[in-house]
């Protein structure tokens, strides 16, 4: 039992009952434990719950990264003081998924999960609480189970891992090995089947025997695969080719011996000596797969002789083949020849295959490590872009904001001065004031622009809209430049179609937009030329759109009239070229789209710069 008031300092159990602590203090107990105890082991049954009091504890999972790889220990996260481990000891199937190890001395509460369960169903509400928690730890541990294992398995490929040649090699030696138990049963069937249910006589007992001797040897590979498999690295994929040879030539000597107990080269089975020698092929090298299939044809051979010969006794299929072939001699000739040349044949084109797979497994391998190495170096770069981007418009906004206050105080004390409110000015001096006033407030024009651009990246313009009428928006603006219109003697109209719906904007800034843009095409426009702004209602947008019959823009300058800080080579009024990629995050940020065109499609000269708003629902 341990002390309620110090289950009552634990997430887990915060906001239980005084009633309730007590309970489920009565079923816990404390434990201690040295550096390197391990409290549990991956695989095995859940029992109890523990609560890290003190120290920490490391989860590890074992994760095979290919099938027929051993498993690789991987540490998922280090529980320390009042985090929970042994979940499983509550939740089915009460299977541990991973192992617990303390990394130094560790105290913790350990709670039996049966009885805590038990307690539980006797107290729903305390049991809500309880499962609501582990909930919430089960989806947090499986979202970092995910992103570990995704870090771990890149790594993996990278450093010391399997590349993809050694795990599909690994791969295929777990298949030989499993198929060799097929072979050996189906050995055992077929031979009860000829025996007892065809009634072909040969010695049964022996191709048992072999078959048994084929399923012990199997048994010592599958122990060695473990150790042969175990260490990564150079030497694994000659290591591994090795093996498989061993295996190979082993295979080859026991089919040999079973063909000489039941006919020889009177067995159609003989044709079976392809089927391993492509598998070699596959599987080994070409200098090492031509050396099986070598063995392979020695040993038909052999056995082929030294039946003729009469050096080993034939065992003659009795019910099942009528003549004795063995000791034909142009029927042996005949069955050797086709059977070898079928072998040589077969483990050519095996191995042209196989050697053109395994070219381009390196190449993909190779082209994929590289662009895994690149695509960390543009993470890398686009990290740091992202925190240059951040730190231009933190400086841009503080340093705009720093000079626009003293800029704005030496404004006004100039036109204080222009006012002749300190006394009379000379003409000399008034033109040099005057034209010192109009570069401040050109300065204070870009400061704007400046803080307008940071206040834009920064998320401001959503917080400013609201449901807003479009046609006294666009009226107002258009209005404010009639004048302007007039002077340089120009045609400025105003198309919009009788009803308008209401869109979700910020007015002032969609009357910054239209000032920019009628601004623009005001300025670039000669006198008799014509200006004209229109809105299209369609579907699900509004469509507005500004035209103009004055210079244009040419074609270098046209692609980049929306970048930050970029003035037309042919411009000839000053600012800072901010105007324009001010406009486009506006719309941007309103959940639409600009596109600036020159010449107008349809004017064939000037300019056209249209924008879309979305509708309000």
């Amino acid at each position: 039992m341990v002390p309620s008031q110090l289950l009552q300092k634990f997430e887990l159990f915060q906001g239980l009952t005084e009633e309730g602590l007590e309970e489920v203090a009565a079923i816990c107990r404390e434990e201690n434990h040295e550096a390197g105890t391990i409290l549990f082991r991956e695989g095995d049954t859940a029992r109890d719950l523990f609560v890290v009091v003190e120290g920490e504890v490391a989860l590890e999972m074992g994760v095979e990264l290919w099938t027929g790889a051993m498993p690789q220990p991987m540490r998922m996260e280090v529980a320390t003081g009042g985090e929970v481990i042994g979940w499983s000891a509550l939740v089915g199937p009460h299977i541990l998924t991973r192992t617990a190890r303390c990394l130094r001395q560790s105290k913790l509460i350990a709670v039996p999960g049966d009885e805590l369960r038990r307690l539980l169903d006797r107290h729903p509400r305390i049991g809500h609480q309880v499962f609501d928690r582990i909930a919430q730890l089960i989806g947090s541990r499986l979202w970092d189970t995910r992103n570990k294992l995704t870090e771990f398995l890149r790594k993996e490929e990278l450093a010391q891992g399997y590349t993809p040649e050694e795990a599909t090699l690994i791969q295929r030696v777990q298949y030989l090995i499993d198929f060799r138990w097929i072979a050996a049963a189906g050995i055992v069937a077929l031979a009860l089947f000829a025996n007892l249910a065809l009634g072909i006589e040969f010695s049964l007992l022996a191709v048992l025997l072999i078959a048994l001797g084929v399923a012990l040897y199997n048994f010592g590979f599958l122990l060695a695969s473990s150790r042969v498999l175990r260490r990564a690295g150079p030497s694994l994929i000659p290591r591994t080719r090795r093996f498989i040879q061993l295996q190979s030539f082993i295979d080859l000597v026991a089919f040999t011996a079973l063909l000489q107990l039941t006919g020889g080269i009177e067995n159609p089975f003989i044709f079976y000596y392809i089927f391993h020698v492509i598998l070699a092929s596959v599987l080994l090298p070409y200098r090492s797969a031509y050396l099986i299939t070598t063995v392979a044809a020695v040993l038909v051979t052999a056995l082929a002789g030294l039946e003729y010969f009469g050096i080993v006794t034939h065992v003659r299929l009795e019910g099942f083949i009528p003549v004795e072939i063995y000791s034909q001699g142009p029927v042996v000739l005949g069955v050797l020849f086709a059977l070898i040349t079928s072998l040589y044949v077969s483990t050519y084109i095996a191995t042209s295959i196989a050697g053109e797979l395994r070219k381009r497994q390196r190449e993909v391998a190779t082209l994929k490590d590289r662009c895994f190495l690149d695509m960390k170096e543009l993470e890398e770069a686009n990290r740091r872009l992202v925190e240059l981007d951040r730190l231009r418009t933190h400086f841009l906004a503080m340093a705009s904001h720093d000079l626009k206050a003293p800029l704005a105080a030496v404004q006004s004390y100039l036109q204080v001065i222009l006012g002749d409110y300190v006394g009379p000015l000379g003409d000399r001096q008034r033109e040099m004031l005057s034209r010192s006033s109009i570069r401040i407030k050109e300065l204070l024009n870009l400061i704007n622009d400046l803080l307008d651009a940071t206040r834009i990246e920064r998320g401001q313009i959503v917080r400013e809209m609201n449901w807003v009428e479009l046609r006294p928006v666009v009226e107002n603006v258009v209005e404010g430049f009639r004048s302007l219109a007039a002077e340089k003697g120009l045609q400025l109209e105003l198309q919009l179609p009788q009803e308008l719906p209401q869109v979700k904007a910020s007015a002032r800034r969609l009357e910054q937009v239209l000032d920019n843009l009628l601004n623009n095409a005001i300025q670039f426009t000669p006198s008799g030329g014509k200006v004209q702004l229109s809105i299209e209602d369609l579907e699900e947008q509004l469509r507005i759109t500004v035209r103009d019959t004055g210079v244009g823009i040419s074609s270098e300058d046209l692609p980049r009239v929306f970048e930050e800080f970029y003035r037309g080579r042919s411009a000839e009024t000053k600012g800072a070229g901010l105007g324009l990629a001010i406009v486009n995050k506006i719309v941007e940020a309103h959940g639409g789209q600009i596109q600036a065109e020159s010449p107008d499609p349809d004017a064939g000269k000037g300019s056209r710069f249209t924008f879309t708003l979305p509708k309000g629902e």
